[in-house]
């Protein structure tokens, strides 16, 4: 009964993840449409000057979703945290690994909300600098810690099937 339980949460979580993952996918459409950058490459800028050249590139238009983006994220983080978190709990319980695994999940979304709070406050013109320095760091972090997680869940499911 637990396991049915735990693969309809994983059904969930998928259904709500492909959603959301439509959505932010049709606002990085509108903001590549003028010729501008797409919202990952604005995480990563990491100075002022890559940043502004974003932000000039968008132009007005492209700056409103920009931000619609980044307050969108904060949902978007719940919906591939949830899924990454009752995925990878799945695959650590059927190898009998540590509890502590999922919680490495929290880590990469907390990660993408001081890139969201940082890259909000450059589309504000609030210390440009710090803030996509910042930004740029904790999204470093997050991708880091999302890819081991995928390469975790990747490597224990093929141990599973090949069995």
């Amino acid at each position: 009964m637990k396991n049915v339980r735990r693969g309809d949460l994983l059904a969930k979580s998928a259904g709500v993840f492909v959603a959301y993952t439509a959505i932010m996918l049709s606002i990085e459409r509108r903001l590549r449409r003028g010729g501008g950058p797409g919202i990952i490459a604005f995480e990563l800028a990491g100075t002022a000057s890559r940043a502004e050249v974003m932000l000039d590139a968008w132009g007005p238009e492209g700056r409103r979703f920009a931000r619609l983006s980044m307050w969108l994220d904060f949902g978007y983080m719940a919906s591939y945290g949830a899924l990454l978190a009752v995925w990878l709990d799945r695959v650590r319980r059927r190898r009998g690994h540590s509890a502590v695994l999922p919680v490495l999940v929290v880590v990469a979304v907390a990660g993408d909300a001081v890139e969201g709070v940082s890259l909000l406050k450059v589309l504000n013109g609030n210390r440009v600098a710090a803030n996509a320095r910042r930004a740029r760091t904790a999204a470093l972090a997050k991708f880091t810690v999302l890819a081991g997680c995928l390469g975790y869940i990747a490597a224990r499911s093929s141990v599973l099937f090949r069995r």
